[in-house]
């Protein structure tokens, strides 16, 4: 955009430089657009994905949902600019239409959108459980039910073997549940389990009891808690 505008002026292109002088702020907002759209066209990465995933943990992005809701941002913020640089276009003489309703709508709707879009996304489109270990264990926060757990303090320590193999471990106080890569400090209870096991105890196709019966997987401490798993994350009702 600065290129054309500047060779447009050197070069005294006059229809040019005019159509820079009426509607410039609208060709900032075109350029911004076209910014936002053409790498989610080319399969690229977009400036949402660039952003996110300097902000997000490292296992969220192994989820496709992920990958959805950065796309649907994408979306977004190119039709938040498409309606400024329309605006800009309708009245190109008029400071209201030129900057105070398109930064206002590009600072209210636009920036405001990481706090509500994600979140009503997965109202209309529920996630599906992780088809990966890290995510799963690491995701557990995410459906950890706090007042069926408002007595539980404790650490659960996963040890995971098999192709993904991983120590995780949830912290859980206050009727509060926090997920970390790692070794717990003090593990209440450790479960030590491939990660085709656990995986298919979540998605319900094996029962953890019997699993655990049949030495599928093994569990060291406080046992209760263990039992108590379904009740505390919903996943694994």
């Amino acid at each position: 955009m600065f290129a054309v505008g500047t060779l447009a002026s050197l070069l005294g292109i006059t229809p040019v430089v005019r159509l820079f002088q009426l509607y410039s702020p609208a060709i900032v907002f075109v350029t911004l657009a076209l910014t936002a759209i053409v790498p989610l066209l080319l399969g690229r990465e977009t400036f949402t994905y660039y952003y996110s995933r300097r902000q997000m943990p490292a296992w969220q992005m192994k989820v496709p949902e992920f990958h959805a809701v950065s796309r649907v941002m994408t979306v977004y913020w190119v039709l938040l600019f498409a309606i400024a640089a329309a605006l800009c276009v309708w009245a190109p003489r008029d400071p209201r239409f030129t900057l105070l309703y398109p930064n206002a709508l590009v600072l209210g709707a636009g920036l405001t959108a990481t706090f509500w879009l994600p979140p009503l996304y997965f109202r209309l489109f529920p996630a599906g459980l992780p088809a990966k270990i890290e995510p799963l264990v690491m995701g557990m926060p995410f459906v950890f039910d706090g007042k069926a757990a408002a007595d539980v303090r404790a650490h659960i320590q996963f040890v995971v073997s098999g192709p993904e193999a991983g120590s995780y471990y949830l912290r859980i106080a206050d009727g509060k549940c926090k997920s970390v890569e790692g070794t717990a400090p003090r593990a209440d209870l450790t479960l030590y389990t491939p990660d085709s096991v656990w995986l298919r105890i979540a998605r319900g196709e094996l029962d953890g009891g019997k699993a655990l019966a049949e030495g599928l997987y093994r569990a060291e401490g406080d046992l209760s808690l263990l039992m108590r798993m379904s009740e505390l994350f919903r996943t694994h009702r």
